[in-house]
Parts: C-alpha cells; structure tokens; sequence
C-alpha cells in the first residue's frame, strides 16, 4: 500500500515535530526536581531559619529552581531560589511588598 501525503498533513507533522523540538529546547527545562520538596526546605531553614510559608517548582533564567518563602522570627518574609538539581541557592531577598503575597 502506498502512503500519500496531502499538503495538510505534511504541516501537521511538521507542526507536531516543531513543537517537540521547542518543549525539549534547553532554555525551556522540564518542570521536574532531582531534590524533594523536604531536601530544599533543609537547606533553606539551615541558611534562614523560620516558619515556611510557600513552597513551588518554577523556571527564572532558564533553569528549574525550587521557590521557598521563610517567615523568620521577627515576621520578615525570606523569599529564595534554590536549582532544583545541585540545591544551591541562587538568590535571596527579604520581600516587602504584600500585595504580592499568595492569598
């Protein structure tokens, strides 16, 4: 039997194709973690110690990192970055503006 391609089906594999090559592209990593969620509030108490009010997956300059915000004992709250992978953290900064806060 003999395969026959229209034109349309052509740009669906094309598209189809594309699009795998965008989702697996190295400035867009998948959204997974080699460290758990309880590996990184470890490390993030041992730096900053508080009560841990958020933890999430996200991507920030091309990498996948672990956000955690920390309420430390005089009520700041510590947001950082953590790499997802290695566990190190990228950045920290004390946030001040609650209109920014989780509901």
């Amino acid at each position: 039997m003999k395969t026959t391609w229209t034109p349309v089906t052509a740009a669906f594999l094309l598209a189809i194709s594309s699009n795998q090559v965008v989702a697996q592209s190295p400035s867009d990593p998948p959204l997974a973690s080699s460290l758990t969620f309880d590996e990184a509030i470890a490390i993030a108490q041992e730096a900053q110690p508080g009560t841990i009010a958020e933890v999430a997956l996200d991507r920030a300059n091309g990498r996948v990192v672990i956000d955690i915000e920390v309420v430390d004992a005089a009520g700041n709250e510590i947001e950082m970055a953590l790499d997802a992978e290695s566990g190190e953290i990228l950045w920290t900064h004390i946030d001040d503006d609650p209109a920014n806060d989780p509901n």
